[in-house]
């Protein structure tokens, strides 16, 4: 059998479009249950203990289509923080129940209009700020309330939104600015994950 060169790199052509075009509309799939102290990585321990004095930690393990974490929620200083971690105990990231008025309101419409492209309806759930960067940025994002230099900022949705006349829960990851990273269908999560 003869492979046509242009054959070969129209698949690779369009493999790699695949490869980069936002993940717009993949599905999530995510199972947390609760696990013990002892069994949470040392590092995961420590930076939840160097940052969050006194406050009363619930450590949960997690499982997605992506692999395995460990996270560890918790309200600190009247806001209510998930923090993620690998099986390591590498932090992946932290967020923050917040509200989408939260949001520079310029960003929100922006936002707005870009949800309304892609749902025909749509209510928000939650809204949560989700940084990423550096552990020591991390940290000092944390104790001043603020995202820290390095820190990426971005917001993540939940929601419950129709498309093609099917109604469902979805999240949705947007940039600070209101552009949508990313729209997944969820596809099981208990109402406790929705809520807290």
């Amino acid at each position: 059998m003869i492979i046509n060169k242009s054959y070969i790199s129209l698949v690779t052509a369009l493999l790699a479009w695949l490869l980069w075009t936002p993940c717009i509309g993949q599905k999530k799939y995510e199972r947390e249950f609760s696990i013990k102290s002892d069994a949470v990585p040392q590092a995961a321990a420590d930076f939840v203990s160097s940052v969050f004095k006194k406050s009363k930690i619930h450590w949960y393990g997690e499982e997605s289509l992506t692999g395995k974490s460990i996270e560890a929620k918790l309200k600190y200083a009247g806001r209510r923080y998930s923090i993620e971690f690998d099986e390591s105990g590498n932090i992946q990231d932290v967020e923050i129940l917040s509200g989408i008025n939260e949001m520079q309101p310029d960003s929100r419409e922006k936002l707005k209009e870009n949800l309304n492209k892609e749902f025909s309806h749509y209510k928000i759930v939650k809204t949560q700020l989700h940084w990423k960067g550096p552990v020591e940025a991390l940290k000092e994002s944390v104790i001043q309330n603020i995202a820290a230099k390095g820190v990426m900022t971005r917001y993540e949705l939940v929601l419950k939104g129709s498309k093609d006349k099917t109604e469902t829960y979805y999240e949705v990851l947007a940039e600070e600015n209101g552009i949508i990273v990313s729209v997944h269908e969820i596809v099981q999560r208990n109402t406790d994950n929705l809520i807290f």
